[in-house]
């Protein structure tokens, strides 16, 4: 795979990342501290989903420990950006390549959680209004896309498309993409600011169910097959200043997980959305009520745990690119299920 704007992208993310890691460090090692763990966590969250921590929070499967949201995000890295710069305590879902890239950086980082994946229940797809002239890859040469964030999951997913599909370097790079806010995707599409759009199921269903009519273009399943696409990012400071703390976090995610794999999606949201409001996060309650999906789409559904193989696919894309050397990063570098007690026969 070699796509230079992905590259230029990711490479710029992970020298901001690699700087600000060194800046927590410095900062860290000057810090005083009684012994005891942090208990507040600080986090952001994306708007439309179903938040994984804060169920987790909200079936109890935190407790002794506080939740301090600092906002939303559109995208993973923006997220682990935020936490690399010590502004959060754990990421919001992050797709496994970014990750990965980051840690071969030599970010101190871990993914601790798988959180999201597709399957034949969930997924994304890149689409386009009906009736659009847009049928396959060569049509968006010189046409606009919008994606969550740059560097991640859609933009992996489309540049495999693109170049499977038989498109050249050059034409790839013809194909813009456009970073926009999920929930505001479709209002982009039907306006012409983009000619297709990477969204989830979730919100292909709630915009087919409003009267618009969506062409699906390749889902993500369709390009890689099923798989876990992402999950939590912790810093490695962080888990071994705070052990205790870290794995019922991470215990506890798991656990909310596990949990929407084995209920419906009116059981978790008669669970959830009354904590939103209790919380004070009233104005997310319809956004996730009309976009959710129902499912994590996670594949080790019962413990949310990560594996090689979810780390190595993306592993060997990054190499292929030139991105990575493949001689100085392993799958294991980049996750551990150390502290998610489900993974480890836990309950």
């Amino acid at each position: 795979m070699h796509n230079h704007r992905l590259r230029r992208l990711a490479a710029g993310l992970v020298t901001i990342i690699a700087a600000s890691s060194l800046v927590a460090c410095s900062s860290a090692a000057g810090e005083g501290g009684s012994g005891g763990e942090t208990t507040t966590i600080r986090y952001q969250s994306y708007a439309g989903s179903v938040d994984v921590l804060q169920l987790a929070a909200a079936l109890g499967y935190l407790d002794g420990l506080e939740l301090e949201k600092v906002g939303d995000v559109t995208g993973g890295p923006q997220s682990v950006q935020a936490l690399t710069s010590r502004q959060i305590d754990i990421s919001s879902s992050a797709f496994f390549g970014a990750i990965a890239q980051v840690v071969a950086s030599g970010a101190p980082i871990k993914a601790v959680v798988s959180s999201y994946g597709s399957n034949d229940k969930i997924s994304s797809a890149i689409v386009t209004l009906d009736g659009s002239p847009i049928k396959d890859a060569e049509d968006l040469v010189g046409k606009k896309v919008a994606v969550n964030t740059l560097g991640a999951n859609a933009e992996a997913i489309l540049d495999t498309w693109l170049e499977e599909s038989g498109l050249s370097e050059d034409e790839i790079k013809q194909v813009t993409l456009v970073p926009l806010p999920p929930l505001n995707t479709i209002q982009a599409l039907q306006q012409g600011q983009v000619d297709a759009a990477s969204i989830g199921s979730g919100q292909i269903q709630a915009t087919e169910s409003t009267g618009v009519k969506l062409q699906t273009l390749v889902k993500d399943t369709d390009v890689v097959g099923p798989y876990n696409g992402g999950g939590m990012v912790m810093t490695e400071e962080f888990l071994e200043r705070n052990p205790d703390t870290s794995e019922k976090l991470v215990t506890g995610i798991a656990k909310a997980v596990a949990y929407i794999e084995s209920h419906s999606r009116d059981e978790v949201l008669e669970v959830y959305l009354p904590w939103l409001e209790e919380n004070g996060y009233e104005g997310y309650v319809e956004a996730v009520e009309q976009n959710w999906a129902g499912s994590t789409g996670v594949a080790t559904k019962d413990t949310a745990e990560i594996s090689d193989e979810d780390i190595s696919l993306w592993l060997d894309w990054l190499a292929g690119r030139g991105d990575v050397d493949p001689s100085q990063i392993s799958a294991s570098d980049v996750y551990t299920n150390e502290y998610n007690g489900l993974a480890n026969g836990g309950s």
